[in-house]
């Protein structure tokens, strides 16, 4: 039998922080990415991109160096509510703002995901750059393979960039802290649940490889089976995922199409009749939000971890 032990690599990621400097010194230097980013002082004038990214700046206290949110496709957390409505709105939950919306309340800093950062969305960084305006990639999106490590360096950097590294700190500690003690409940567990994760799809699985997502499976003790894929999402045939037999399928939550249609389209798939998980009908379901990179992290280990082994959370 396979022993899921908690490596002391793994606690590390969980509850170690970084040690910061007091206080930034300027001009500061960021490499992110394939990107120089150099700041002259702490912004003031900052914009988020995406909803993950919103909520992590709002949980930085970060409120009063924002003049825009954007690309907001899910209900803000309770507890950042205020402070968010208080900052301007450039685009609904469907779509990044254009770069005229961008420009219009003179940002001198934005953060996103990978994805804002293309001339199909905002803008590429360097362009961004040559309007004096830095543009920060979340460090999952950057990458295969993503994992809490890279979390921790955004919090980090966001400490220094703008001259909070005890809040910077502070939340990096929180986060791990939470997750160590869910973790800490599954890593004596043996044979580790084996999990599909169906983001989408019909003719095929649109699923989860070498994506941060992986991660929080493993964190909650399973062991995802397409992280072999070379992509970080990718398209897989249904026989495939039947030769993989999954004990349980994660359904993303987000969009027009609920959880409840997904589980109910994978129930009636006549090809998927042998496949564990439709046989005993283990389904976890997990809010996008919580899979992207950010405070949500802890609540999407607890969910995962109490939808592998229910036992253990009794």
């Amino acid at each position: 039998m396979r022993h899921f032990a908690l490596t002391t690599g793994l606690l590390a990621l969980m509850t170690a922080a970084p040690a910061l400097a007091d206080s930034t010194v300027y001009p500061l230097t960021i490499v992110n990415g394939p990107n120089t980013l150099v700041f002259e002082k702490a912004p003031e004038r900052a914009i988020s991109l995406n909803g993950h990214t919103t909520e992590l700046m709002l949980s930085l206290g970060l409120a009063d160096r924002m003049v825009g949110t954007a690309y907001l496709n899910h209900p803000i957390l309770d507890s950042l509510k205020t402070d968010y409505d208080a900052i301007p709105i450039l685009s609904d939950g469907t779509s990044s703002p254009s770069l005229e919306v961008v420009l219009g309340v003179e940002p001198d800093f934005t953060f996103g995901r990978l994805s804002a950062y293309r001339d199909t969305a905002v803008a590429t960084v360097p362009a961004l750059q040559d309007l004096g305006i830095n543009g920060y990639a979340v460090t999952g999106t950057l990458i295969k393979g993503a994992t809490l490590d890279d979390v921790y360096t955004d919090i980090t950097n966001l400490g220094l960039i703008f001259d909070i590294q005890d809040r910077a700190d502070a939340l990096i500690e929180t986060i791990g802290n939470e997750i160590a003690a869910v973790h800490k409940k599954v890593a004596d567990v043996d044979n580790p649940v084996s999990v599909v994760v169906f983001d989408s799809g019909t003719d095929q699985i649109y699923t989860t490889g070498k994506a941060f997502q992986t991660h929080l499976i493993e964190l909650a003790g399973g062991k995802n089976l397409f992280a072999d894929l070379d992509e970080t999402w990718a398209n897989v045939s249904w026989e495939e995922v039947v030769a993989r037999a999954p004990d349980v399928i994660v359904v993303n939550d987000y969009g027009t199409v609920s959880a409840a249609e997904k589980i109910a389209q994978l129930k009636a798939n006549p090809a998927l009749s042998s496949v564990p998980a439709i046989q005993n009908e283990r389904f976890v379901i997990l809010p996008l939000p919580s899979a992207f990179e950010g405070v949500r992290n802890p609540t999407a280990v607890r969910l995962l971890a109490e939808g592998f082994y229910p036992d253990l959370f009794k």
